[in-house]
């Protein structure tokens, strides 16, 4: 099985999540790296509203309950990319690897021919951090 090793700082969170998912699709194990570091395009307040009534919705005993870490909300939003409850797709979700920051062992990994959309190439200078997103939602991170 192959590994594919990307550093994410600066990357648009949607279209890397379309690209992590079709890798993962095709038997590729996916490691992400600097979760805390990708970027969601749109206005703070609007994605800041969107998350807020998400973290709100259900009950406090019950869930659902949103992931408040870099790591595992990068995580959860590539799992909508994933049809992850049947057969194919809870395997291909599985080699899904994210991380914040940079780990020892993938400091010389790290896949050079892999491309993201960065946040330069945004028309608009409207994006939010998901760190800073996190430490919103009630991160301690």
């Amino acid at each position: 099985m192959d590994k594919i090793v990307i550093d994410a700082a600066d990357c648009i969170l949607g279209r890397l999540g379309v690209q992590v998912s079709k890798l993962a699709r095709m038997n590729k194990e996916v490691i992400i790296l600097n979760c805390e570091k990708i970027v969601i395009s749109g206005s703070k307040k609007t994605i800041l509203n969107d998350y807020v009534e998400k973290l709100h919705r259900g009950s406090t005993e019950s869930g659902p309950f949103p992931a408040k870490r870099p790591d595992r909300f990068v995580r959860k939003a590539i799992r909508g990319m994933f049809s992850y409850k049947s057969t194919l797709g809870k395997p291909a979700f599985e080699r899904v690897k994210t991380f914040i920051g940079v780990p020892d062992e993938y400091k010389d990994k790290i896949s050079k021919d892999f491309k993201c959309k960065k946040s330069s190439d945004l028309m608009h200078n409207k994006y939010v951090v998901v760190s800073t997103l996190c430490k919103q939602l009630g991160g301690k991170w």
